[in-house]
């Protein structure tokens, strides 16, 4: 009696089997873009881009729209919280509540969202000489230091620096130590040669 082997099948696939599949994969990613028919990445991760969305910091220090001439702008604020990894967003509804600084003026003021609970409104005064005459008129007792620590009463933090005033709401220690450090590191400075 003869007996006959059967071929069995094999369960790894060959290397043409391998070359055939990936070039599948490539067509089939390459014809969705080709034809217009790719969604966008916000559509394609099911993320809305919408007006209260939070966006990037669109000019840098440096730019043209915002000049690193050793004084605070809105943009070196927004772009040292965002390089801070921060997340902030200009909260375009929000009015600044301290009213005993920035009247008349003096300064020009906008409040800034920092993650979901956290505000930071900020004043910007034309030099250094302008704040501190300003800022001396701040109910001290009301604030605290960013390494400071808050007592029942919630308060805010002072944040202090060049032409800036920072007065920060915030119940975490470490967010209100990270947006201390990012803005009394300085402002933008001119570039050396």
């Amino acid at each position: 009696m003869k007996l006959r082997r059967t071929r069995r099948r094999r369960h790894h696939p060959t290397m043409r089997e391998l070359v055939v599949l990936a070039a599948a994969v490539v067509v089939a990613s390459c014809s969705g873009s080709e034809n217009g028919g790719a969604k966008s990445d916000a559509a394609a991760t099911g993320q809305r881009r919408d007006s209260t969305a939070p966006r990037s910091v669109a000019a840098t220090p440096g730019d043209a729209a915002c000049p690193a001439n050793g004084l605070w702008a809105q943009c070196g604020v927004l772009y040292r919280l965002e390089r801070a990894g921060l997340a902030p967003h200009l909260d375009s509804t929000g009015t600044v509540e301290e009213k005993s600084i920035g009247g008349g003026g003096a300064a020009t003021s906008f409040v800034v969202k920092i993650g979901k609970l956290a505000r930071l409104e900020v004043f910007l005064y034309p030099d250094s000489a302008t704040r501190i005459a300003d800022a001396s008129r701040l109910d001290r007792k009301q604030f605290v230091g960013a390494t400071q620590e808050q007592t029942i009463k919630r308060e805010r933090t002072l944040i202090e620096n060049a032409n800036l005033v920072g007065l920060l709401t915030s119940l975490n220690s470490h967010q209100r130590e990270r947006v201390s450090d990012a803005l009394t590191a300085g402002p933008p400075q001119p570039a050396t040669r």
